[in-house]
């Protein structure tokens, strides 16, 4: 059987890449063949190159700039992609291949700007599914053309994989459409031991993580730069780190000097010892302003540490209110500021809220994500 990928990611890897990743990885095992289309980064990520080494085909396309382009060069080059793109599907190669099953791996929305795609999935009539990681609660990002394409496109594919109750519900709400093609899906963790940590019960600061994409406009990062500027919460022992890269890492560390927090923040980048992470920390602080279900939160929880959470995506299905966690409304100063407060005032139950969340992460967690997402694609290929 011939399983195709197609990642929208704009970086050589992310969180949004483990389920189809671990997915490959069985089915390659099985003797399947597995395609992946991704953008051309001018390098290759460890663990794309893994999947190679287990007989992954990387079929690779235009389309990524760098951050940082001056703008007219950005435009040019856009240009000259859109040209090249009309004159010569981006996607033609992977479809040449024939696979049995195309998998489309982004957000819930972004099939409505690939409008290449869309033609050779119609044209060749081949079967296809969407994983729909995440999408805005609270702003509808797309008009409504594109709402009616994205309709089109929920109809014909075998089916839509959300990562969250939340986001499908959203989905629905944003398309006003019932998904009735829809199933939920977990995403695999970063870790091969799942039993809990022991709490780092320490004498000195208390130890706050913020984990994930370092992208305000997604995870809302500064909104817990701001909370701890307050005269209240310098007159407190703590410690934040921050892990993660991204574009916003310079404007974080410029705020982080502008608030005079310069001795209480560290940076630590991207870590691949979650266990280790989280061995040394306390408490997770999730402000996020959109999300699906975010992997840092689960590790968090698996690990057995709460959390501080806005109401977005799907954190209240796995957190309720003082007992894995607190949750805030929004993701803004006064309402994630309260969320954080409560937490403070019963750092001493964190322990204990912790265990609960070891608990209620593993029975939602399920004992094998990317077998049994593999178990469905085998079958809607066949079907």
């Amino acid at each position: 059987m011939k399983l195709a990928v197609i990642s929208m990611i704009r970086a050589p890897w992310g969180g949004s890449e483990e389920l189809w990743a671990a997915m490959a990885a069985r089915a390659l095992e099985q003797g399947h063949e597995v395609m992946h289309s991704a953008f051309d980064f001018g390098w290759i990520s460890d663990k794309e190159q893994q999947l190679i080494q287990k007989g992954l085909q990387l079929f690779l396309r235009r389309g990524y700039t760098p951050p940082g382009m001056p703008v007219l060069n950005r435009k040019l080059k856009k240009a000259g992609w859109l040209l090249r793109d009309t004159l010569n599907n981006p996607y033609q190669s992977l479809f040449h291949a024939q696979p049995d099953l195309v998998i489309y791996n982004s957000t819930a929305y972004s099939i409505a700007r690939e409008k290449h795609l869309i033609h050779i999935l119609h044209s060749s009539r081949t079967p296809y599914c969407i994983i729909g990681h995440y999408n805005s609660d609270t702003i509808r990002e797309i008009s409504d053309a594109e709402a009616a394409l994205i309709r089109d496109c929920y109809t014909a594919a075998k089916k839509i994989f959300f990562v969250s109750q939340r986001t499908r519900e959203t989905a629905e709400r944003q398309l006003a459409m019932h998904i009735t093609n829809a199933k939920i899906v977990r995403n695999p963790v970063n870790m091969q031991e799942l039993s809990i940590i022991p709490f780092p019960e320490t004498r000195g600061p208390v130890s706050m993580a913020m984990v994930g994409l370092l992208r305000v406009i997604h995870k809302g990062q500064d909104i817990v730069l701001e909370i701890l500027s307050s005269p209240k919460w310098k007159e407190r022992e703590w410690h934040l780190n921050i892990y993660g890269e991204g574009e916003d890492e310079n404007y974080l560390k410029e705020l982080v000097r502008f608030y005079e927090l310069d001795s209480r923040v560290t940076f630590q980048g991207n870590v691949k010892d979650i266990r280790g992470l989280w061995a040394s920390n306390q408490v997770l602080l999730m402000p996020s302003l959109m999300e699906g279900m975010p992997l840092a939160l689960v590790e968090a929880m698996i690990c057995g540490r709460p959390s501080v959470v806005t109401d977005v995506g799907g954190h209240t299905e796995w957190i309720s209110e003082g007992r894995e966690g607190f949750i805030a409304e929004a993701a803004s100063r006064n309402s994630f500021g309260d969320a954080m407060e409560r937490a403070w005032q019963h750092r001493h139950q964190w322990s204990e809220m912790g265990a609960a969340a070891h608990i209620n992460a593993m029975q939602l967690y399920g004992s094998d994500p990317a077998g049994a997402f593999l178990e469905q694609i085998v079958q809607l290929a066949k079907n």
